[in-house]
């Protein structure tokens, strides 16, 4: 399992890597790369045979250990980007269909969306497949700390990561009825109209804290002289954890972290979670022809959030699949390197920047000016696709060249 997750995630950077198997004399200090398809031949082979060999659940004991759903789950992850679509397609649904001991559904949608990401331990949530937990005394981490709104007591750092204005309208509305018009809200000089936060779905809620939300049993205030504060981008040499775009991450924030009592965190990441793999398996439905079935999946996804779904077809249900991967996922990890596999990043990710709102306090409002908050054009060039081999490897290795787009 974990040679094969490893060499997965070489591949997705580098496309072409040098593979090792069990044989340690073929460990050389020069040696040549294999092709792509040799590594993503590797990579469903250690997975499939991980996934057809490991248990189902382990006892007590050894809870947490790599589970055969989770061999499966990262297999249909990993045949996504190799574009092995029907293989991508099996081992979804071989975790979609997989029963425990007791013969009930092993995996399933947590029925409230925000509880998907806590830890599965004692069957507190049956859609986390693989995860990683912490302990107070280590290991632990510091993402608390680091993305928690800066009016939190205790806290040393906080707004490390905040969500833009963009990702806040990819939300729909809760009833259903499409996306709000922000129109409102671009006007030079800004509005004291409220932003529509109250119309939008569940998911929305659940991932991003906004002005006036609710959090620990206060409201936010990232706004220019807030508790949490709002300091405009590069501009602010020093920001201190304030908002540079009007919003603080809530999705996998732990609401419940005292500072005064530890500063590292204890709540632990969900590497892998059931909704994804019902993603993986609509894509590869999709792609291979299967669109009865990727609707189905698509649907399951928004029924937990009481979004209504019509079946669809060809281009317009690869954009269904684009939009609940992209807010169903979002934050955690996945939308950067689907872009990149889809090929979208360098015509969708070039020549654009990115927004948030200045929040001004006005006596009894609040203005909203949208502002800028890349102060730059991006840029993502196709060479990109490809991360280049780093120097060092270069240096070391004599067989190997430079990839041709960046020599």
């Amino acid at each position: 399992f974990f040679r094969g997750f490893l060499y997965f995630e070489l591949l997705k950077r580098y496309k072409d890597v040098i593979l090792y198997d069990e044989n340690i004399e073929n460990i050389t200090p020069s040696k040549p790369l294999n092709s792509e398809e040799e590594g993503w031949d590797m990579v469903q082979a250690d997975l499939d045979y991980a996934a057809k060999n490991l248990p189902v659940e382990w006892g007590a004991a050894d809870y947490g250990r790599i589970t055969s759903g989770a061999a499966y789950a990262m297999l249909s992850r990993a045949m996504l980007y190799a574009e092995r679509w029907d293989v991508a397609k099996s081992a979804a649904k071989a975790v979609i269909d997989m029963t425990s001991a007791s013969g009930s559904k092993k995996y399933d949608l947590n029925p409230i969306f925000r509880q998907a990401f806590i830890s599965n331990e004692s069957n507190l949530n049956t859609e986390s497949i693989l995860e990683y937990r912490y302990l107070s005394s280590g290991p632990n981490h510091n993402f608390d700390d680091l993305f928690s709104p800066k009016g939190d007591p205790q806290i040393v750092q906080g707004g490390m990561g905040t969500p833009t204005q963009e990702m806040v309208e990819s939300f729909e509305k809760a009833d259903g009825s499409g996306f709000p018009d922000w129109s409102a809200w671009y006007v030079d000089g800004g509005t004291t109209q409220t932003p529509p936060y109250a119309d939008l779905e569940p998911r929305f809620h659940a991932t991003v804290l906004y002005n006036q939300a609710i959090w620990k049993g206060r409201e936010i205030e990232p706004f220019v002289g807030g508790i949490d504060g709002w300091g405009s981008y590069r501009d602010d040499p020093n920001p201190q954890g304030r908002t540079t775009t009007g919003y603080y991450l809530r999705k996998l924030v732990d609401e419940s972290h005292n500072f005064a009592s530890l500063i590292s965190s204890v709540q632990p990441w969900i590497a892998i979670r059931y909704a994804e793999v019902l993603l993986n398996y609509a894509e590869a439905c999709y792609r291979s022809n299967d669109e009865g079935q990727a609707n189905w999946a698509i649907g399951k996804i928004r029924e937990r959030v009481s979004l209504p779904y019509t079946n669809k077809s060809g281009n317009q249900l690869m954009a269904a699949i684009r939009q609940e991967r992209k807010v169903e996922l979002a934050y955690e990890g996945h939308l950067y390197w689907d872009m990149r596999r889809w090929k979208l990043s360098d015509t969708e990710y070039t020549g654009i920047r990115i927004h948030g709102f200045k929040i001004e306090k006005e006596e009894e409002s609040y203005r909203y000016t949208y502002v800028d908050v890349d102060k730059q054009d991006r840029f993502f060039p196709s060479k990109l696709y490809r991360l280049p081999i780093p120097v060092d490897e270069l240096n070391k290795n004599t067989a190997v060249q430079q990839f041709p787009e960046w020599r």
